[in-house]
């Protein structure tokens, strides 16, 4: 089992992305962005650097994918009124247009997933999922070690 477990994360996280890319694609938004649609609007003005810690992403990747939704106007960036280095983002008003068809999206997603699924197993997976990310998290903070 723990051979394969990393794995089949893996593949449900990839292909969650390409069902999200499909779903989006219409709105002008690309495979990974929805999950910035989701934190910027739940977080605006957000600076950069807290979105690297946010996604546990690199600052690059982060760079790139708000060079581009800032291009199709989804977000919009602010100098930072106590750091001039930040600059604070916010969506715009189609960046909070597209958060209800992203959040549909996830909803279907999810859904579809787990459609043969007892509600039993719904919340046992989703508790189950919870204690993982806390685990994975403490891990990348450097409060344990496995």
């Amino acid at each position: 089992m723990a051979s394969t477990f990393h794995g089949e994360l893996t593949v449900v996280y990839r292909c969650g992305v390409l069902y999200c890319g499909d779903q989006l694609a219409p709105l002008g938004l690309s495979n990974w962005q929805h999950t910035y649609i989701l934190h910027i609007c739940k977080n605006p003005g957000i600076t950069q650097e807290g979105l690297v810690r946010l996604l546990y992403v690199n600052k690059s990747t982060v760079a790139r994918q708000l060079a581009a939704l800032e291009a199709e106007g989804f977000i919009r960036r602010e100098a930072s009124e106590t750091d001039a280095r930040a600059l604070r983002i916010f969506p715009t008003e189609k960046g909070e247009a597209a958060l209800p068809e992203v959040r549909a999206a996830l909803a279907r997603w999810r859904e579809y997933l787990t459609e043969d699924f007892t509600e039993e197993e719904r919340e046992a997976l989703s508790s189950m999922m919870q204690r993982m990310r806390a685990r994975a998290v403490a891990y990348a903070e450097g409060d344990t070690q496995p």
